[in-house]
């Protein structure tokens, strides 16, 4: 799959390494081998492909990402819309606005501008992201 993308040029799949899929949707999480910090640690794109791209950051690290869905799991039976065993219109990350911006190492690395290039300009990523800066 990674081959696949990064034949295709579009961004950001020749800077990210994907690693990670929903299941049986086009939703994918990828790390950003050129935004390694110093310990090589490298922050998560979330990406949306199943209808128009969309791409936004959601963890300075893979163990971040982790624990930011564990968290978000424990907060799904909470809402309102959640049946078990059923689909929910909550979904990770865009009703997860406020986990994300807990991640000060991604918030610092968003403020920084470390993502340019990589965010899609999209309605919903830039309210998405302007959302996780402001909390």
């Amino acid at each position: 799959m990674n081959a696949w993308l990064r034949g295709r040029g579009q961004t950001p799949f020749p800077s990210c390494v994907l690693f990670g899929q929903v299941s049986s949707l086009a939703y994918y999480y990828g790390v950003v081998p050129g935004l390694a910090d110093a310990r090589g640690v490298q922050p998560v794109l979330y990406l949306d492909m199943q209808e128009e791209l969309l791409v936004v950051p959601v963890a300075s690290s893979v163990d971040q990402l982790f624990n930011q869905l564990a968290r978000f799991m424990e907060l799904l039976p909470g809402e309102p819309d959640f049946v078990p065993g059923r689909c929910s219109t909550t979904t990770f990350p865009f009703a997860a606005a406020g986990l994300v911006a807990q991640d000060t190492a991604l918030v610092e690395m968003m403020c920084a501008g470390r993502f340019d290039g990589l965010v899609t300009r999209d309605e919903e990523s830039q309210r998405w992201m302007q959302q996780v800066l402001d909390l």
